[in-house]
């Protein structure tokens, strides 16, 4: 099942919006510019009439103002209708023109009066008042126009053509052009998934139609094979590594071995030393040879007693210490632990190592307390020419964090006023099969 939105519905989404908002305000804007035409042409004709009259009332003042069907004319506010003469009390609702609007335009109510008056100076003084006529209240009410009427329904019928002229064929076209660009853009999502497969790597690339397509489809495909190419390197040089190591380490091992017995059971400290490299050493090529599998099996579990496991590292490792001043504090509770042992070995001997090589003179602490392993140490102070504050921890610690996100432990470094702190915490204890790890550094 795919998650999120396709991109072609998404562009097809967006042009059908932009349609639908286009024609929305469209239909909105018509009847407003039908009114204000209609407005216009009344506000022309009361104009023209207007004017008309004001050119013979200058030669003949006893002319009679003008009157037809449409509106009625009178000299001066005194001769007005009352009903008219309350309107102009108050100021118009709306101004086109040379006409004046009163009464609530708004109001859906066919009661409601509402007037068109326009004023004209007629130069000595007086004023002509002309005003609409309302004939729907007169008997028989308003004179019906079905002609008119018919032309007007035509008008409207062939308004909405047009719009659906304009929409389907833009709906047509979208689709069509939506479908043109996406189309290989999908090709492309699609055969990109397929780098994955070395077969489709040597494979020759489908051509995606546009330029841009097929320049973006050689960059990737390119990327991907040197991604895969240094991935291959380092597989290999982890799997060769490890492999070449085990011969030299296998020898070293069993002529220490014989020279343990020649020296009657006990070895020299030089020769320990050079031992517990040589066993430090197996332990990471393993370590590497496993890590380097593309899905490396689950390592073999078993019950360990941590607190002797780590009993046992301290005292291999106590000769790092030196003729420091260092004191061990171990606390570790006898819980039991179904882990793989050599995991746990390496882990937890590679942290104490670096605590007990890099620690400064005072206390080490060492405990365990379920489910959580906390080793810390003071370290030196940090000075500013140096790249790196993991104070000897930095490869080894990467390894670690590696190791551990294989396994599924958690684990958190803490650096804080000159302490360090490694907490390991084991989720899979008491019979567990898994564990996580969490990386924190802090300062």
């Amino acid at each position: 099942m795919r998650n999120g939105l396709s991109l072609k519905w998404v562009i097809s989404g967006s042009f059908l919006f932009l349609i639908a908002v286009v024609l929305l305000i469209y239909s909105q804007l018509l009847p407003v510019y039908t009114v204000r035409g209609l407005l216009y042409t009344a506000s022309a004709m009361m104009e023209e009439e207007a004017r008309y009259f004001v050119r013979h009332y200058e030669k003949d003042p006893t002319t009679p103002p003008p009157h037809n069907y449409f509106f009625e004319s009178v000299i001066g506010k005194e001769a007005l209708p009352a009903s008219v003469r309350e309107l102009l009390k108050a100021p118009p609702s709306m101004s086109f023109g040379a006409v004046q609007v009163f009464g609530d335009t708004d109001s859906d109510d066919d009661d409601t009066e509402v007037r068109a008056v326009l004023s004209q100076s007629l130069g000595d003084g007086k004023t002509l008042y002309m005003y609409d006529i309302d004939h729907d209240h007169e008997e028989g009410g308003e004179v019906e126009t079905p002609l008119s009427d018919a032309y007007f329904d035509q008008v409207l019928q062939g308004v909405v053509f047009i719009s659906l002229a304009v929409f389907v064929p833009a709906l047509i076209i979208i689709a069509l052009l939506v479908w043109w660009l996406v189309r290989p853009l999908g090709r492309l999502a699609q055969w990109s998934g397929t780098l994955k497969n070395p077969d489709a790597m040597a494979c020759k690339r489908p051509d995606f139609s546009f330029k841009e397509f097929n320049t973006l489809a050689d960059a990737l495909a390119q990327s991907v094979e040197q991604v895969q190419a240094a991935s291959q390197r380092e597989g290999r040089l982890l799997r060769y590594t490890s492999h070449e190591l085990r011969t030299p380490l296998a020898v070293l091992k069993a002529n220490i071995e014989l020279l343990t017995l020649q020296a009657g059971g006990v070895l020299p400290p030089a020769l320990q030393r050079i031992e517990r490299s040589v066993l430090n050493m197996q332990l990471i090529a393993e370590t590497l040879l496993w890590m380097s599998r593309e899905r490396p099996e689950p390592l073999p579990q078993e019950d360990i007693d941590l607190s002797a496991l780590v009993g046992e590292l301290i005292d291999k490792h106590r000769y790092l210490i030196g003729n420091r001043d260092i004191e061990l504090f171990v606390d570790i509770h006898n819980e039991p632990c179904r882990l793989p042992p050599t995991a746990c070995r390496i882990v937890i001997g590679n942290f104490l190592r670096n605590a007990l090589q890099y620690a400064e003179e005072g206390q080490v602490e060492i405990s365990f307390d379920y489910p959580r392993l906390v080793i810390a140490n003071h370290v030196r102070e940090a000075k500013p020419r140096e790249e790196s504050n993991d104070f000897g921890y930095g490869l080894g610690l990467q390894l670690m964090r590696q190791l551990c996100a294989k396994l599924g432990w958690q684990i958190e470094v803490i650096l804080e006023q000159q302490r360090f702190t490694v907490i390991l915490e084991f989720t899979s204890l008491r019979g567990g099969t898994g564990s996580k790890v969490v990386g924190r550094t802090g300062a």
